[in-house]
């Protein structure tokens, strides 16, 4: 029986940091492709819908006052900011843990952040602006 010379048990604990690098790397990509993709696109949707259904029932309303207005705009308003979430987090989110299912759509990658961004921004202030014509 031979015991490790002490670079051959520097090479095992190398070996053992790095499976141990990978590992958590994988946990935390997967987390994140959890919490991103899937929590968030099941949100989104949900927003979707939620902001379509009460949609149709403004504009069915008949009363002339302007809180339906108001609100359908705060619905306008939150479903843009909901399709910018889609492109910034959930799509990309996507491309980083499927890269080589999510090639055709990776040259859409630059302009995410330069106009998917700026976009949810406007339609947040929108939103806020909406919020607070209310007097909510």
């Amino acid at each position: 029986m031979t015991t490790p010379t002490t670079a051959e048990s520097n090479n095992s604990n190398v070996s053992t940091v790095e499976y141990y690098d990978y590992y958590d790397d994988f946990v935390c990509s997967i987390y994140d492709f959890v919490i991103e993709a899937v929590l968030m696109g099941f949100l989104c949707a949900f927003g979707f819908v939620g902001n379509s259904l009460s949609t149709i029932c403004l504009l069915r309303d008949g009363s002339k006052s302007a809180t339906p207005f108001l609100l359908v705009s705060l619905q306008f308003a939150d479903t843009l900011f909901l399709m910018a979430v889609v492109w910034l987090r959930v799509i990309t989110s996507i491309e980083e843990t499927f890269p080589e299912e999510a090639a055709s759509i990776a040259y859409l990658t630059p302009y995410i952040g330069k106009y998917a961004f700026p976009c949810a921004m406007v339609a947040e202030t929108g939103s806020l602006f909406s919020l607070c014509r209310l007097n909510v």
